[in-house]
């Protein structure tokens, strides 16, 4: 990241120390003797107590599995963390592996492209890291929609919690469950160059949820967003970019190094399969050399007849491949029914069920995305100047949308032919046959390979000018954005998003940040440190959050914020003093209503008055805040004035709180299988009227 020129260098010496991770009490020569195992270095430092049971003994969950996620795995895998018979790491991402991820989401290859990020990395790191680590892939989005997917015994059996995500939503929740587990949360985060980690330890720092929010990174978009299943504008666009990458960058770059020395590209081509002996391997680097080569070949051809009609032909039938036929093969693969191994729709929460385009001649952004794309593969091709070196007239043909229409009317809509491919949702789905069909096709391509290798050394690509586009947001009459505008709006279509204005996007667009595999590096370096002090239950005074700029070389670290506490505090509403029962009780702390059984709404009541000395004036769950017919149902108010309303809570009485909670709130899943406890608001007062607040009040019945 320093080497590039664009960020200041480091020329000088950095000093880090860490020293707080060491043990508050030096363990005995005995446990730190080594026992000719990988783990002897932590032994020495550690001992060997906690080395077996705090690391390899372990249990964590980590959310997400991107470019943080595979840093993480790779950091747990070498400590050996979950490696024990009782240890275990559980990583769930429902993204899947683009070739964009390739650079900075290392645990991942070429041949895991469409593959799912969190059953890809766990493999790889098993396979190259640790291979006594246990881990659990999953699917799943963390989210309300899937807490009877994670169920109370789950949390409760971790002994941490690390998040790898890219969103405050997202954040934010997870942050809730740890709150409400009294679990400890790893948090970590980049943009660009810059990073942040924040250690969150129950009862000892405030929680993620309590720090401020940064408007100005909030507007960016990191890289990893997801792609495959787009529920955002700002997903669309990053879509949208990476389209632009390859249809207009690197095809002609290929073409470019071919036709600047044909020998020199071959060779390097050939001796990329020649360096691998007979094999699977050498099958595979074969296949996708044949695909490259192949897309080599129509480039070139391509660009010996080009036209300004044979451009827009291709770009009319990019626009059916991107917006029709890709649309039409997932739907085909997932039907709009389409539920999961686990019972679960697959069409829920994010993911929006797509519908695909079919052209219209009269659709502004059908013929605004043909223009675009052909006007940029007329200058790719050679047929107009880069538009750096000379722009088209205004006036020009080219840019008359008439002219466009009128040409591309005379084109045979292309048919649709379903490909066949279905994505796997799970390890097991394939059969022996089509691993056979698969080899088959292996064994074929290395020798179409080597067929192929033959055209292209008697193709003569002397007369030929090919310029890969050079992405420009800032000039307004080269296209570019005007293609990102078209392709993202078209995508949102496809997904039911709302659409944006070129303005938009081209604000949006020029805020879209990569993530640095540099970046990504340190923060999760940092957060593993982090994490061992965890592990020890390290004091408050011991933990650092850091916030750093790799580009600047900016660095700070600082001691957490203590969990901010409750205070009186004057009610403007009701116009009354609010107290604290106890006082000074912080959001990590619960009220626990548990007395090993069911409970009626009456004994309940009782049984919270009996807790706390406090009298139970209003009873609600959180999903009566949440949108719904359900919004603003009550489960028991004493001050109820509407004759209706207090027959309802009166008769509610004698039912047990559980059947009431589902019957009161049945549009939304409240209870479900493996579920121990509950969360309830309540307003509560004493036997004078003095109203009081009390930490969260959580009733338990097993």
């Amino acid at each position: 990241v320093k080497a590039t020129g664009k960020f200041t260098p480091v020329n000088q010496f950095i000093h880090f120390d860490c020293i707080d991770i060491l043990p508050q009490v030096y363990p005995s020569e005995d446990e730190t003797s080594p026992e000719s195992s990988r783990y002897d270095n932590l032994i020495q430092i550690f001992g060997k107590s906690f080395v077996k049971e705090k690391l390899l003994n372990g249990k964590t969950f980590m959310v997400g599995c991107g470019a943080l996620g595979c840093e993480y795995l790779k950091n747990l895998a070498l400590l050996g963390f979950g490696c024990g018979e009782n240890g275990k790491v559980t990583v769930t991402d429902n993204d899947r592996i683009e070739v964009s991820n390739l650079s900075r989401q290392f645990l991942f290859r070429e041949s895991n492209v469409g593959q799912s990020k969190s059953k890809a990395a766990t493999i790889a790191v098993k396979s190259l890291m640790n291979p006594d680590m246990n881990v659990e892939a999953l699917e799943h989005f963390v989210a309300p929609h899937t807490e009877h997917l994670f169920v109370d015994e789950f949390w409760e059996g971790l002994s941490m919690v690390m998040n790898a995500l890219d969103n405050i939503k997202a954040r934010v929740y997870v942050d809730g469950r740890c709150v409400f587990y009294e679990k400890p949360l790893i948090e970590s985060g980049t943009l660009g160059t810059k990073c942040n980690v924040m250690a969150i330890v129950p009862h000892k720092t405030a929680s993620y949820s309590d720090g401020p929010s940064d408007e100005a990174d909030g507007d960016s978009i990191p890289m990893c967003t997801l792609r495959n299943f787009p529920s955002m504008i700002e997903h669309c666009i990053e879509w949208a970019l990476a389209q632009f990458d390859d249809i207009f960058v690197s095809p002609f770059k290929d073409a470019k190094k071919f036709c600047s020395n044909k020998e020199e590209y071959l060779n390097s081509v050939k001796e990329s399969v020649l360096k691998f002996s007979e094999g699977r391997k050498r099958k595979e680097v074969a296949s996708k050399s044949l695909k490259d080569l192949r897309n080599l070949l129509r480039t070139l051809k391509q660009a010996e007849t080009i036209s300004f009609e044979s451009c827009l032909k291709e770009a009319f039938e990019n626009f059916h491949s991107l917006h029709r036929n890709k649309i039409k093969d997932l739907v085909n693969s997932f039907p709009e029914d389409y539920v999961t191994d686990a019972g679960e729709r697959f069409w829920t929460g994010a993911k929006r069920f797509p519908q695909a385009a079919d052209f219209d001649l009269n659709n502004a952004e059908h013929v605004s995305f043909v223009s675009a794309c052909g006007n940029i593969l007329s200058s790719c091709y050679g047929l107009t100047p880069p538009p750096e070196k000379e722009l088209l007239p205004l006036g020009h043909k080219q840019r008359n949308s008439k002219e466009i229409v009128r040409i591309v009317s005379s084109f045979e809509v292309p048919q649709w032919v379903p490909t066949g491919e279905k994505i796997s949702l799970s390890e097991d789905e394939g059969s022996d046959s089509e691993e056979i069909d698969q080899n088959e096709i292996e064994e074929n391509a290395e020798r179409e390979f080597f067929e192929m290798l033959k055209i292209l050394e008697a193709f003569d690509p002397k007369d030929l000018f090919v310029v890969p586009a050079d992405f420009e947001k800032d000039q307004d009459l080269n296209f570019h954005i005007d293609f990102i505008a078209a392709a993202s709006n078209m995508r949102a279509w496809n997904y039911r998003i709302k659409s944006a204005s070129r303005h938009e996007v081209k604000m949006i667009a020029g805020k879209i940040i990569p993530a640095i595999a540099t970046t990504t590096a340190s923060v999760c370096g940092l957060a593993t440190i982090e994490l061992l002090k965890v592990l020890q239950d390290k004091p408050l005074e011991a933990f650092r959050d850091s916030s750093n700029n790799l580009g600047t070389n900016d660095y700070f670290l600082s001691e957490p914020a203590p969990p901010i506490k409750e205070k009186d505090e004057y009610d403007p509403i009701s116009m009354e003093e609010v107290k604290c029962r106890p006082k000074g009780f912080t959001k990590w702390d619960k009220t626990l209503i548990n007395r090993q059984k069911s409970l009626t709404v009456e004994e309940f009541l009782k049984a919270f008055e009996e807790e706390t000395g406090l009298v139970c004036t209003l009873l609600l769950h959180p999903a009566s805040e949440m949108e719904g017919p359900q919004r603003g149902l009550l489960l028991y108010d004493s001050n109820a004035w509407n004759p209706r309303l207090k027959e309802i809570y009166r008769n509610a009485l004698a039912k047990p709180l559980i059947d009431w909670l589902v019957e009161r709130y049945a549009p939304v899943s409240i209870i479900y299988p493996g579920r121990k406890y509950v969360e309830l608001n309540v307003a509560c007062e004493d036997k004078d009227g003095q109203p009081y607040k009390v930490p969260s009040v959580v009733y338990g019945w097993k």
